[in-house]
C-alpha cells in the first residue's frame, strides 16, 4: 500500500522502487482525486500499467480484490498518507486476516500539510470532520456537533470537504459555509459565532491559497470562481494565541 501524497509527484523513492517490483498497480481515486497526469507520471516512472479500483472493491469485494495478491505482488496506490482513511485500514486488517504480508509506504497528509501550513499550533486541534454534501434524502448535521465539541474545549476544528468521484466534484469552500449555516439552522443554534474561518485550497501544491476571512465577507464571495474547483479543507480556530495570531494574521483577507 503506498501514499501518493497530497500533490503530483509527492511519492517516495521507495514507493517508486516498490511499484517496479510489482505485478500489478492498483489505484484508488475516490477518498482524493488523482490526476490522469499524475497516473500517466507514474506508469512512465514505474513500467507498468495502473489499473483504477472504485470503493466497491475496496470496500464490499475487498476479499475478491486482495485475492490477487496471494500469489503475487499487488501495489494498491492510495491518495495522500495510506493508513489515515478507515476504508484503507480494513483493507491492512482484511489482508492480515487473509494471511497475506502487506507493506506500507507513507506520504505526505493533508492533516499534517493543512494544519502545518495554517500557522496554528497542532496540538490544539480536537477530532476532525467532514462535511458531506446533502441530497434530497440525506442531510447529515453531525459535522457541526463537532465543531461545537472542539470550540467548548477551546479547540481548532480541521473540516475536510465531500469529493464526489462519480461526479468528478470537489466541495467547494463557498459550498462548504453554505452548508455550514443550513446545519445550523436544521440544529436551531448558531454554533460558530465568530465566523472567522481559514480556507486553505490546494495545500502543498502549485497555486497554494490560504485564507483568514469572515464566512459572510464579500471579498470572499469575489473570489468564489478562483476557488471553484480546487481540493479545499477549511479550519474553524478557537481562541488563538498571541503567536498564533501573529502567523494566520498574513493570511488576512
Amino acid at each position: 500500500m503506498i501514499g501518493l501524497g497530497i500533490s503530483e509527484g509527492d511519492i517516495s523513492s521507495r514507493g517508486l522502487a516498490a511499484m517496479g517490483n510489482a505485478d500489478e498497480i492498483l489505484v484508488e481515486r475516490y477518498t482524493l482525486p488523482v490526476t490522469d497526469s499524475y497516473i500517466e507520471l507514474l506508469e512512465k516512472e514505474s513500467g507498468k500499467k495502473i489499473k483504477t479500483v472504485i470503493r466497491k472493491d475496496l470496500e464490499d469485494d475487498v476479499k475478491k480484490t486482495l485475492e490477487k495478491a496471494i500469489d503475487s505482488t499487488v501495489v494498491l496506490l492510495v491518495p495522500g498518507d495510506p493508513l489515515v482513511a478507515t476504508t484503507h485500514q480494513t483493507v491492512l486488517d482484511t489482508a492480515r486476516e487473509m494471511g497475506i504480508g502487506i507493506e506500507v509506504y507513507h506520504a505526505s497528509s493533508v492533516f499534517t500539510a493543512a494544519i502545518g501550513e495554517s500557522g496554528l499550533d497542532i496540538y490544539k486541534f480536537g477530532p476532525t470532520t467532514t462535511i458531506p454534501f446533502w441530497s434530497s434524502k440525506y442531510k447529515p448535521t453531525s459535522f457541526i456537533d463537532t465543531v461545537k465539541r472542539n470550540l467548548e474545549n477551546n479547540q481548532h476544528t480541521l473540516v475536510l470537504l465531500d469529493v464526489d468521484a462519480a461526479a468528478n466534484k470537489t466541495m467547494s469552500a463557498t459550498d462548504a459555509l453554505a452548508l455550514l449555516r443550513k446545519a445550523e439552522e436544521k440544529k436551531g443554534q448558531v454554533i460558530h459565532e465568530s465566523k472567522r474561518i481559514l480556507i486553505l485550497c490546494e495545500i502543498g501544491a502549485e497555486g497554494q491559497t490560504i485564507l483568514y476571512t469572515e464566512t459572510g465577507s464579500t471579498k470572499l464571495q469575489r473570489l468564489e470562481k478562483r476557488l471553484e474547483g480546487k481540493r479545499t479543507c477549511l479550519i474553524i480556530p478557537a481562541e488563538l494565541s498571541f503567536a498564533e495570531e501573529k502567523l494566520v494574521s498574513a493570511f488576512t483577507l
